[in-house]
């Protein structure tokens, strides 16, 4: 497996699938081996739990690089190639090798996609910020690339419904094989992620929440076409805004104009950033929590939040846009209709406080993720 980053550089969706995939099929029996950037902490070769992994030397961590691709094939051809039978690019990872498979034949070569550089584009161009059109040329760059390489793997999976869909549609539909093209979506662990927790008292109290108050719940990288904006936006609009405490989960480079923002609305007594949490802690926070609520601008993939409040059984309410799996506790709104939004979370804080029951479907879990995988890379 080739990737930038894992959870141990910073907890992103593309890391967390990745190292849960990567563990995933080692519970399947396969024996993986993980090529990755160097942290501060972690360089060279590593055992971390039960899976080898190498983590390259004296370059940019957790970014692609000329550097990167160079060096991550000259790691692979020097111990690892002789006995792969599959190589796995999370992303672009192994576009430094993709271009030398004539030199692997007995190997098979897979890459999962978590976004396509299309959609990206888009996604900036309607957050109507100036960074995100100064930025917005790489994705296209990136555009060219990928249609110049996808064909060159032999499976293409999308980790979403929106993923596959946007490889039927211009400009991909006539640049990549359609029998290429395989949907595994996204699979959380469901032993984490659960909607049974007895202990939800001494929980509230760890992370200091009211035990009178409803919980709203955001977890997400804090970044301007996440929406988030959008979400403090909604809530502001609450009349009882007293009974309620908002939980925004993450870190990014929107964060100082959120608070701002929270600031500028007198908020902070009820509107809460808590940081960047673990997947472990996240869990925990999602067991108490009422509603979640993610309106995000970006066309996304597969949101692993929306997943795991899911799995936890909170009602969610949700931008549009975003494909996902149909569920009466799914409510689908424009991100940007404020009002119509504060109107959904009102009504939803009003009814009938309700057992949380977990209605995730089985092909959104991590073990039959991995299973699909294993059978896909095998042709069992």
């Amino acid at each position: 497996m080739f990737t930038r980053s894992l959870p141990m550089h910073g907890l992103g969706g593309m890391e967390v699938v990745a190292w849960d995939i990567a563990k995933g099929l080692r519970d399947e029996g396969c024996n993986i081996k993980v090529i990755t950037t160097c942290t501060e902490e972690l360089s060279g070769h590593h055992l971390i739990e039960g899976i080898d992994v190498y983590f390259i030397e004296n370059i940019k961590s957790g970014k692609y690089s000329a550097k990167w691709w160079r060096e991550s094939k000259r790691i692979f051809d020097q111990q690892f190639s002789h006995h792969c039978d599959t190589v796995f690019s999370v992303s672009s990872g192994a576009y430094g090798i993709i271009n030398h498979r004539s030199e692997y034949p007995d190997t098979q070569f897979l890459i999962q996609v978590h976004g396509t550089a299309w959609g990206e584009f888009i996604s900036k161009i309607k957050t109507r910020t100036l960074r995100g059109f100064l930025t917005s040329p790489k994705n296209l760059m990136w555009l060219c690339r990928d249609l110049l390489t996808y064909n060159k793997f032999d499976y293409i999976v999308g980790i979403g419904q929106q993923i596959c869909a946007d490889f039927k549609k211009w400009p991909y539909f006539s640049a990549i094989k359609s029998e290429k093209i395989k949907l595994i979506s996204n699979g959380i662990d469901i032993n984490l992620f659960k909607d049974s927790r007895k202990n939800t008292d001494e929980i509230k109290n760890k992370y200091q929440i009211p035990a009178n108050k409803k919980v709203i719940l955001t977890a997400c990288r804090l970044h301007p076409q996440k929406g988030v904006y959008n979400c403090i936006q909604a809530l502001n609009l609450l009349e009882n805004k007293k009974d309620i405490i908002y939980l925004i989960a993450g870190d990014g480079s929107d964060e100082a104009r959120l608070k701002a923002l929270v600031n500028s609305f007198g908020a902070q007594d009820y509107i809460k950033f808590v940081g960047a949490k673990s997947r472990d802690e996240l869990a925990e926070i999602a067991s108490v929590s009422d509603i979640f609520l993610f309106l995000t601008d970006r066309i996304e993939g597969l949101p692993l939040n929306i997943l795991e409040a899911a799995a936890v059984g909170l009602p969610i309410v949700l931008a549009e846009q975003v494909k996902i799996f149909s569920s009466d506790n799914i409510h689908l709104i424009n991100p940007r209709d404020y009002a119509t939004a504060a109107g959904k979370i009102a009504f939803l804080l009003s009814g009938t406080q309700r057992e949380k029951v977990s209605y995730i479907p089985t092909e959104y879990t991590l073990n039959f993720a991995a299973n699909k995988y294993k059978r896909l890379l095998t042709s069992e």
